[in-house]
């Protein structure tokens, strides 16, 4: 279970709403971009110290994964040119997903870092 989810355990519709919103834009994606986007995100906080292997991927996967990793502490340096980049690779609506999907692992990292369950009293 989650960070996010464990610290939400408390109240059942809230914790199955999120859930459903994180697995619905997760499902948007193919599921290896959303172990890669999830695994470049947990390596930005130190919690993943695998790096990824980026030799077989296509250049639209690792133009994502490179903004993946700016999203946490680099978002307000993005250039346009990188998000179109991204934009070009999974068109508008995959871009949204993506962006949903690096954002949600970002606030999961952090609420993993700062054991949120605990600090809810879950």
């Amino acid at each position: 279970m989650s960070a996010v989810c464990a610290a939400l355990a408390s109240d059942p519709v809230l914790a199955e709403h999120y859930a459903t919103f994180r697995n619905r834009s997760e499902g948007a994606l193919d599921p290896a971009l959303v172990a890669l986007v999830k695994q470049a995100v947990a390596t930005v906080h130190g919690i993943d110290a695998a790096p990824i292997d980026e030799s077989a991927l296509d250049e639209g996967t690792r133009a994502a994964i490179a903004y993946a990793r700016r999203m946490p502490f680099e978002h307000t340096a993005i250039t346009d040119e990188e998000a179109a980049a991204v934009v070009a690779h999974l068109g508008e609506p995959g871009f949204v997903a993506f962006s949903v999907v690096t954002a949600l692992a970002d606030a999961e990292c952090r609420a993993a870092l700062v054991d949120l369950p605990g600090l809810a009293g879950a």
